[in-house]
């Protein structure tokens, strides 16, 4: 990892260039035919209607987003731009191709400047805690206590647009999660080091032991669901930002989102009854 973050790498422009939609359906062909996803709710999206699109993160972030954002892309002429946690550009290799992807770094300011360029904008408000799953908090929010975004939607007058993602936290196993890593002599050498606290807050953002098919990370052909839920309006706050109405915005985005995921996991589950023998088989090692 990088000794510093420059402080000039995820600064949102706005003249990025996109891939072309052809690019991106050759690179995501592999994972639509592995995953086969399906979308629910894109009539609550448009072009002409940016929004704020809060998802949850999924057991490592391996297969968060990739394949919805191809798909508003593709269907609707979308093209997202992802707010991410600094430690993206701390690491050599990944913190100069993050740009071309449409990253942005996830600053207030850099969060402003997009919505008033009229961006579409991913953001996950469990940000890398909720990657760094513990056993036990499968699907579950660990949003802390974040009100930023909500804040953004409402000085900005941005709607608000849930996305649901099931079946990522099917395809991994965790061995041993992070506070399990951070307890034993491996733990104890990060601390020792200074790693822990200087790169992944005091082992909070551990990422855990994983397996998918049999002992390795592949991750197992998990049918996928996405539902990206009705929009939310954050006109009827505007000019309020006191602590009660902020959570009241975050309490309605998580509710909403919370509500879809129980229901793409309920689809997930009728859906696993029509699976095929080869399907099954994998996904049972």
């Amino acid at each position: 990892m990088s000794e510093s973050l420059d402080p000039q790498l995820g600064e949102y422009t706005p003249d990025f260039d996109p891939p072309s939609k052809e690019f991106v359906e050759r690179v995501t062909a592999l994972g639509r035919a592995y995953f086969q996803p399906e979308f629910y709710g894109m009539e609550n999206v448009s072009k002409d209607r940016p929004a704020m699109y809060v998802t949850n993160h999924s057991v490592l972030g391996a297969l968060d987003g990739t394949l919805w954002a191809a798909q508003l892309y593709i269907e609707k002429d979308i093209f997202m731009r992802s707010l991410v946690d600094n430690l993206h550009y701390m690491m050599p290799g990944w913190r100069d191709l993050a740009p071309k992807l449409g990253f942005v770094r996830g600053t207030r300011e850099n969060c402003e400047a997009m919505m008033q360029h009229g961006e579409h904008i991913m953001v996950y408000p469990g940000g890398g805690r909720e990657t760094c799953k513990r056993k036990g908090e499968k699907y579950t929010l660990t949003w802390k206590k974040r009100t930023g975004f909500a804040r953004m939607a409402i000085d900005n007058g941005y709607d608000i647009v849930t996305v649901a993602q099931v079946g990522q936290e099917d395809a991994f196993d965790i061995v041993m999660d992070g506070d399990e890593i951070m307890d034993s002599k491996f733990g104890d050498w990060l601390r020792e080091k200074g790693i822990a606290e200087k790169y992944l807050k005091d082992g909070e953002t551990v990422f855990p032991l994983a397996r998918g098919i049999g002992p390795t990370m592949i991750p197992r052909p998990e049918k996928q669901f996405y539902a990206f839920g009705n929009r939310i309006s954050t006109k009827e706050y505007e000019g309020k930002t006191d602590e009660e109405t902020l959570w009241e915005v975050r309490n309605r985005v998580e509710l909403q989102l919370e509500l879809d995921i129980t229901k793409m996991r309920i689809k997930k589950l009728e859906a696993s009854e029509d699976e095929n023998w080869f399907r099954s088989l994998l996904n049972s090692l």
